[in-house]
């Protein structure tokens, strides 16, 4: 909510019909010193002091206003009813006022009349804001415009100041990722870990201490029994963390597509949240759009909300930094098409991590036989919701196969 006081610098100027007035004025005076017409010299001074009447008219009334902006809901969602409210009081008395509040510089405006009013008068106007794209737009500054009697000056005043309104993406209603083994990495972790699919951070086994082990895995009342230190052994590490990349790479993507992608990885990362699950997410090109903490995801949808296909390309190190990496157990990776260097790149986290991939757009590529891919052109929750629920089936008739 944005409030301010009044104008720094009011600008007085001629309205259309002031103009009119002038250059009439200006030619009647002419046309008398041509025509030796006195009486058309006359009503040319005539004019002239109505619009000298008119800027003094406006120059000694000097109205003032308190009035701040809110936006409601406070966060905006593709396809959602968002409000501006402008909401405030006068503090002196004031002539009937037009009060005009400017959206993306002044390509859309909402106009309200207020009425004269005395001091304290509340003040109170709701406009809708369009939400039929994402991105970030600029609202205000709110300017208060005041007339003459005769309509032919003006005199415009700032009264708040300009704000910007986030429209995150659309989220849809998507289940949160199933997150693999990969766990959070230990102190005596190395190497590569492989995916688990019984429910992680299950007891394996006791064994022998070995130099480097984590000192907290040490079971010390066991080790007291026996005589030597034993740790325990997990079957796998606690669930890894969710990865969400949006491929932004122009080659992949049209419009549609990427609006597409974008929608996927916001709502999986609001799923996500509500799991209470950890994730985090970038960009092919290297951009951190979120990570673990408070507030995480508020922030991921603010980045989203301006983020744009964009290059240079560091596909490959974005994924060579995952692959190096402990605590993963899932990426997910939301494109438009699937090509042979994103199928290549995701294929070396396979080992490491659950893999999935979220195509918005048409993909006949037979790499899509290769790698789990989600068909995600015509409804992304829909496809999405129902590859998971195939993957919990599965998952669960493995873990009875192996228990």
């Amino acid at each position: 909510m944005a409030a301010n006081n009044q104008p720094a610098e009011p600008s007085i100027s001629l309205t259309r019909r002031g103009w009119t007035f002038t250059g009439t004025a200006g030619g009647l005076v002419l046309g008398s010193r041509v025509l030796g017409a006195g009486p058309l010299a006359g009503l040319g001074i005539g004019a002239a002091l109505l619009i000298g009447v008119a800027l003094v008219w406006v120059r000694v009334r000097r109205p003032s206003l308190r009035i701040g902006r809110s936006v409601r809901p406070a966060r905006l969602h593709v396809g959602t009813e968002g409000r501006v409210v402008l909401e405030g009081f006068t503090t002196t008395k004031t002539p009937l006022l037009t009060l005009t509040d400017r959206v993306d510089d002044g390509r859309r405006a909402a106009r309200f009349l207020l009425p004269p009013s005395e001091p304290d008068a509340p003040v109170r106007a709701v406009y809708r804001i369009p939400t039929q794209r994402r991105g970030r737009h600029v609202v205000g500054p709110l300017v208060g415009s005041l007339t003459d009697p005769f309509g032919i000056v003006r005199r415009t005043f700032v009264i708040a100041e300009a704000t910007d309104v986030v429209i995150c993406p659309r989220i849809h209603a998507a289940v949160a990722p199933r997150r693999g083994g990969g766990g959070e990495p230990a102190a005596h972790a190395e190497g590569a870990r492989a995916p688990a699919l019984e429910p992680l951070g299950e007891f394996l086994a006791m064994r022998d201490y070995e130099p480097g082990d984590d000192p907290r895995r040490v079971h010390w009342r066991l080790s007291a029994r026996r005589g030597e230190l034993l740790v325990r052994q997990d079957e796998a590490a606690s669930p890894g963390r969710v990865v969400l990349v949006l491929d932004t790479r122009p080659e992949v993507h049209d419009d549609v597509t990427f609006e597409a992608a974008v929608e996927a990885i916001a709502s999986l990362a609001v799923s996500l949240r509500r799991a209470h699950a950890p994730f985090e997410a970038l960009t092919t090109r290297g951009d951190v759009l979120g990570r673990p903490g408070p507030g995480s995801v508020e922030i991921l949808l603010e980045r989203l909300a301006v983020v744009e296909v964009s290059e240079p390309d560091y596909l490959v190190q974005v994924v060579a930094g995952l692959r190096d990496r402990l605590g993963i157990g899932a990426v997910v990776t939301a494109t438009g098409y699937l090509d042979a260097a994103l199928a290549d790149a995701l294929a070396l986290l396979r080992p490491r991590c659950l893999v999935t991939t979220i195509a918005t757009g048409k993909s006949s590529d037979p790499i899509a036989s290769v790698l789990p891919v989600i068909d995600a052109s015509t409804d992304f929750a829909a496809a999405w919701n129902a590859f998971s629920s195939r993957n919990s089936r599965r998952w669960n008739r493995a873990s009875s196969l192996s228990s």
